[in-house]
């Protein structure tokens, strides 16, 4: 499943803190953490020349975060330490705390502070300016972007330079008002950004939040803010199925939502006559970033050709993550939370006692004889769980560039800093086979470069065959 961290999500709960976080000491504790809880560590550890690179890149976080006297860039350090791991599921959240603002005088005061007075506020023209961004194409950074409630702003570029941007308001709020530089963003290559969020703007107390973005197709995902009043919304669907030519059929899956799941279904059994009365069949999973396996299950009998692995759930078992486990104690993890009190500590032992399996399917097809899987690296999650169940039969080619390499490790866990202001999600599993793709992807069998045509690449593949 895709998982990120939605930041507007966050500022709704309210936390309290007695002291001021102190950036070394919150490094060292989320350094600690991982280290003691996190699986993906334990195969850098085992790796001596891993191990070095990630002890010499850790003692450089170290000593910058002692030199750090900005408090609120701490979790700059504290992202680029997460990254050392390599496990795409692993992160840094955010614990909130928003000044009382329930009552027009206390939002007056919050107004006249110090604190609020110290955000740029730019002048500018609204008539002219709206219509302009209006037009903007759906892929262009600038544009009118909003959180779908009262938050709307535009992103448009810093005069003068050449990969700066600023998000300034374009509706006045009881607590924004017009012309207010709510984000800052600097462009560091294609649909990449460093973002500095100004929520003390809306009464937190971070002043800023600093991000390393992936913007794209109008989306700020992990600030919960998506692209609105575009003059190039695309209708286009998040599936798709036509006939490419009398012996191929084409099927695109943008997104495995646990959303789409049952309309899904649904498009599945409209198409499965068709599928079935051709040879060759293209499945284009490119950008389709997760969601739920129950969204590509009922395409499994027209891959199948013998039973399917199903690979083995390991579970790191330390004293924090039975803590972690007992804190969201159910029926169904009863029993594991007791082989993990009775195991080693800091081992790893099978999630499920019944270990590695495999999966007899009771139907399979004939046709498609023959089926093509083109992916990227937006393809990710549950989309690559479909791959590796794909790529156990004798029917499939793979087309395209490396996945995107978020399906080693899972079950994430939540802890928290000393100071409180941040939240630790580590995840506690991995799996055997599945570990090796974690940020390095699945590789297709044929490389393809993103400017060449992968549908007429594939079909003339089937040619061939």
């Amino acid at each position: 499943m895709r998982i990120f961290t939605t930041l507007g999500f966050l500022f709704v709960t309210v936390y309290l803190f007695g002291q001021n976080c102190d950036c070394s000491s919150e490094l060292s504790h989320v350094i600690t953490y991982f280290e003691n809880n996190n699986p993906a560590f334990q195969k850098i550890k085992n790796n001596p020349k891993d191990y070095k690179k990630y002890r010499k890149e850790s003692e450089k976080l170290k000593t910058a975060t002692k030199l750090e006297k900005d408090s609120d860039r701490c979790i700059v350090y504290l992202d680029q330490y997460v990254s050392l791991l390599k496990d795409h599921h692993s992160d840094i959240g955010f614990q909130m705390k928003r000044t009382d603002l329930s009552t027009p005088e206390l939002i007056a005061n919050f107004k006249s502070s110090k604190n609020y007075l110290q955000f740029e506020k730019t002048s500018i023209d609204t008539v002219q300016l709206i219509p302009l961004l209006r037009a903007k194409k759906t892929s262009d950074i600038e544009g009118i972007y909003s959180d779908g409630g009262k938050i709307v702003f535009g992103i448009i570029k810093k005069e003068n330079t050449l990969n700066q941007y600023q998000g300034v308001v374009l509706k006045k709020n009881k607590l924004l008002d017009v012309g207010h530089v709510l984000l800052e963003l600097t462009q560091k290559e294609v649909q990449r950004f460093d973002v500095n969020y100004n929520v003390g703007l809306l009464g937190f107390n971070t002043n800023r939040i600093f991000k390393n973005l992936k913007i794209e197709n109008g989306q700020i995902t992990n600030f919960g803010f998506s692209k609105i009043n575009t003059g190039s919304t695309s209708n286009e669907k998040e599936y798709e199925f036509k006939t490419v030519n009398d012996s191929v059929n084409y099927l695109r899956l943008s997104s495995f939502d646990h959303k789409l799941t049952d309309q899904l279904n649904s498009f599945y059994n409209g198409i499965d006559k068709p599928i079935q009365a051709k040879p060759y069949l293209i499945i284009d999973l490119r950008n389709n970033g997760g969601g739920s396996e129950k969204s590509y299950l009922n395409l499994l009998p027209y891959a199948y050709t013998r039973p399917l692995k199903i690979d083995a759930a390991l579970v790191w078992v330390s004293p924090e993550n039975i803590k972690r486990y007992e804190e969201i104690a159910s029926d169904g993890n009863a029993e594991l939370i007791e082989r993990m009190k009775k195991a080693k500590p800091f081992t790893f032992i099978s999630y499920s006692e019944k270990g590695n399996d495999t999966w007899t399917l009771e139907t399979s097809t004939t046709y498609p004889k023959k089926i093509a899987l083109l992916f990227d690296r937006g393809t990710a999650s549950a989309a690559e769980g479909m791959i590796l169940y794909f790529l156990q039969s004798d029917k499939v080619i793979t087309i395209g560039d490396n996945s995107g390499g978020y399906i080693g490790y899972g079950n994430v866990m939540t802890g928290q800093t000393p100071c409180g202001k941040y939240t630790i999600r580590s995840t506690t599993t991995k799996y055997e086979e599945k570990s090796k793709y974690e940020f390095v992807g699945i590789e297709p069998m044929y490389k393809v470069a993103k400017e060449k045509d992968w549908i007429m690449y594939a079909i003339s593949l089937f040619s061939k065959n």
